[in-house]
């Protein structure tokens, strides 16, 4: 991949404190987004008056949001000042946590949940993009790395502490308040970080529709495309709904303890962010390539679904530990856009992670109300929702990872068949 970089006067520490930081700062509170309706939905589906169904489908609007807006956001981000169009969007977002808040049905919860989605769901596209046009791109699968563990302790925050939280104040008000921290996050990405320019000004519309047509068009992108929608899709379903429920329904623990669960769990995710390069740079020394690492990290994680599968529960030790290796896991397949990215040029990494992401709010979404609806085909106990509920849900996403991964094994044989050295096409704009 053919990858420039800017400079900026003060080298890494300035890089540091006007690209990564506030860009990690905003990665943090969307992870707080993120991970707490784990944490306040059994609050949502008392007040609300949801079922299983509803509360998913309601809460995964979240992700319908974040898939239409994918593509016009590649365009916007690989054309304008990206520090611009970030900052107007986590203005929306803030709005919808407003919606949120005073939400008095399932009807406007996923209106609130949609809004969000157009500020929080672009931070990990705009952050990825940012990274590419001021870092060199042997920095990259670091500074992603990192940035997933900021997002991390973004999610610890929305466990534990969401769950204190409560105990002071409802859930309407938590998003008032996280509201004002999104305004805060879209001033200080607008004067903190430098201007980029526009990426590619001289474009036309065509010439820009062209760049999705080449991400879209290239086997190395459909190659990747399932193994990483399903994985991370099932993943951040369990990480940010049903997780929790889960720990209620299967294990038997209080919502404090669900919380807690949530919160090692999320700092599982922060060591795997941390871990990524170091992991990635000793398979590349022992000739294991960044896609064979990602499929190796899918099939355990499959493994993982399995142990879920089995409900083993024996203690609340296990069930902490069985969580944290998931976590582990589950964020390591983050990975995958660092080394997808390797293979087009920069001027596409916009649209290439739009497509990306696109694909993997559409299956989240699905795989979220798939989950509710399984739930719902199970009578429910008086502690909650099924058991056997959950096992069938998460024996679905095991088979599916694991048919996502017979996927790739086929689709590589036919790409190097076609094209032996892998190599996307190159077109006008990259």
């Amino acid at each position: 991949m053919v990858h420039e970089s800017r400079r900026l006067a003060g080298g890494g520490s300035n890089l540091a404190l006007r690209v990564f930081a506030p860009f990690a700062f905003a990665c943090f509170w969307a992870a707080v987004f993120r991970v707490m309706s784990a944490v306040i939905a059994p609050d949502l589906a008392r007040d609300l008056e949801l079922s299983a169904a509803g509360l998913g489908l309601a809460v995964s609007a979240y992700f319908l949001g974040a898939a239409l807006l994918q593509l016009p956001l590649g365009v916007l981000l690989d054309r304008y000042d990206l520090r611009v169009v970030f900052s107007w969007f986590l203005v929306i977002a803030a709005a919808g946590s407003l919606v949120t808040a005073m939400a008095a049905d399932a009807f406007t919860l996923a209106a609130g949940r949609i809004l969000i989605a157009f500020g929080v769901a672009t931070s990990f596209v705009a952050a990825y993009k940012a990274y590419a046009v001021w870092y060199p791109s042997e920095k990259l699968t670091l500074v992603n790395g990192m940035n997933l563990a900021v997002s991390g302790l973004g999610m610890m925050a929305g466990t534990v502490p969401v769950e204190a939280a409560l105990t002071l104040m409802d859930w309407r008000t938590i998003h008032i308040i996280l509201a004002g921290v999104l305004l805060v996050c879209a001033a200080t990405i607008y004067v903190a970080v430098p201007s980029a320019g526009r990426a590619n000004p001289v474009l036309s519309l065509a010439a820009q529709i062209d760049g999705f047509k080449a991400v879209l068009g290239s086997w190395v992108f459909w190659r990747t495309a399932p193994l990483v929608t399903v994985t991370l899709g099932s993943f951040v379903s369990l990480t940010q709904l049903w997780g929790g429920l889960w720990t209620r329904d299967v294990a038997g623990m209080t919502s404090a303890q669900a919380a807690t669960m949530l919160l090692l769990l999320s700092a599982a995710i922060t060591v795997a962010g941390v871990s990524t390069g170091g992991l990635a740079g000793l398979c590349r020394r022992v000739g294991i390539s960044a896609t064979g690492f990602c499929v190796g990290v899918a099939a355990l994680f499959a493994i993982a679904f399995l142990v879920l599968t089995m409900q083993w529960a024996p203690n609340d030790v296990t069930v902490y530990v069985t969580w944290t290796v998931f976590g582990f896991l589950g964020a390591l397949n983050w990975v995958n856009f660092a080394a997808l990215a390797q293979r087009f040029p920069a001027g596409l990494i916009g649209r290439l992670n739009a497509c990306l992401t696109l694909f993997l709010m559409l299956a989240t979404f699905v795989l979220q109300s798939l989950y509710g609806i399984i739930l719902d085909a199970f009578p429910q106990t008086q502690a909650g929702y099924s058991q056997m509920g959950h096992r069938v849900a998460t024996a679905t996403y095991a088979v599916m990872i694991l048919a996502t991964i017979v996927w790739f094994a086929l689709a590589t044989r036919r790409l190097n068949a076609r094209r032996p050295d892998g190599a996307c096409r190159q077109v006008g704009g990259r």
